[in-house]
């Protein structure tokens, strides 16, 4: 094995575009790579005693971390939002992950940061969902517009009942029922306006985690189905709610899960395209396929559970953090195992629903 200098690491941190620092248990500032003294327009000198919280405020998702905790507790934490000024005055929102690291003794000292500068993209998702309020009053505008009108019209076309003169109320009926086909053709233009805002809603208003939380809500949506299927209701599951409802412990391994299938399909030759084609034939595993891609999510799944101390135990319980199914996957039970491999054989529909598809390296046409 080769080993490397501390130089040598700096130098190569130095190239990283992203930012790169690294802080003792009490979140002081021991080095900072270029892009971080480029991004903040300071000096490397002016770093000295400098804290991490000196450049980092609490992010627009109220996120507060203490460093001290998150080194005592060993675990990561990825995919944060911070809020950060920088010179001219300008705020900007950097999204970072959180590593503890350990020293020589291999007791774990400090905290090595990764952040990049998200500040265009989470603009654009402000941008999003002003639009997407505006479709809301839009949608709200157009069903009251029908009522609106028609109450007018039912009037006019009792007043014609009234007229002496036939021809003359024939017409006014007649034009009545023209403006009765307009409103209903207007009436379909907000009944698919709600099809297409309840798809937005649905799948797309997803913040600044970005295609993984999209496919992350997808397979929770086919979870809650699976659970129904089998007769189990939101009192006996919690985890049977809305995405939007779902506690952070409970949302970021649907998060990590979907961020792994990428490199799981790599086992196979396959990878994750953009579906442009309803008419394509959908994708299937093969059996072998099913069986290893299984075999690697329930390893995935384990290794997370193991990292957060988890325990095998003949019972599970989420309190104490005990598993019954923290084994090896030969060791698992068929109904266990066939609920992982159930999980795979579904995939390819999961992904479709978000315009997602698996495909081939060996198909040329993809």
């Amino acid at each position: 094995m080769i080993r490397l200098s501390q130089d040598t690491y700096e130098r190569m941190f130095d190239s990283v575009p992203g930012l790169i620092f690294v802080t003792d248990r009490h979140g002081s500032l021991h080095w900072v790579n270029h892009a971080f003294i480029d991004f903040f327009r300071i000096s490397r000198e002016s770093v000295e005693g400098k804290k991490y919280s000196d450049f980092f405020r609490t992010g627009p998702a109220e996120i507060i971390i203490d460093l001290e905790e998150l080194v005592s507790s060993g675990e990561s934490r990825k995919g944060m939002l911070k809020l950060v000024h920088v010179r001219p005055p300008e705020e900007k929102i950097v999204k970072m992950d959180l590593i503890p690291y350990k020293g020589d003794g291999g007791t774990i000292n400090g905290i090595i940061g990764f952040g990049i500068d998200i500040t265009e993209q989470y603009q654009m998702e402000q941008i999003k969902r002003d639009v997407y309020a505006q479709l809301e009053k839009n949608i709200e505008q157009f069903a009251i517009l029908g009522d609106h009108l028609r109450n007018p019209l039912a009037v006019i076309i009792g007043l014609c009942d009234l007229l002496g003169d036939e021809k003359i109320a024939q017409k006014i009926t007649g034009q009545a029922r023209e403006i009765n086909a307009i409103i209903t053709h207007i009436d379909t233009g907000w009944i698919e306006s709600e099809k297409i805002r309840e798809f937005i809603k649905k799948y797309y208003d997803i913040g600044a985690q970005g295609t993984h939380e999209l496919v992350a809500r997808a397979i929770h949506e086919a979870y809650i189905q699976q659970q129904m299927d089998a007769g189990v209701t939101p009192d006996m599951n919690p985890s049977m709610r809305p995405w939007s409802k779902l506690p952070t412990h409970v949302r970021e391994p649907n998060i990590r899960q979907a961020e792994d299938i990428s490199r799981k399909l790599l086992k196979i030759q396959c990878g994750i395209g953009l579906a442009t084609d309803n008419e394509e034939p959908p994708f299937s595993f093969t059996e072998e396929e099913v069986d290893l891609l299984a075999k690697s999510e329930h390893e995935r799944w384990m290794n997370e559970k193991f990292k957060k101390g988890w325990v095998l135990g003949t019972t599970r319980s989420d309190r104490d953090r005990i598993h019954d199914c923290l084994v090896p996957w030969n060791d698992l039970s068929l109904p266990q195992r066939d609920k992982d491999r159930s999980a795979i054989v579904a995939l390819p529909e999961i992904l479709s629903k978000v315009h997602l598809k698996i495909f081939r390296f060996s198909d040329k046409n993809y």
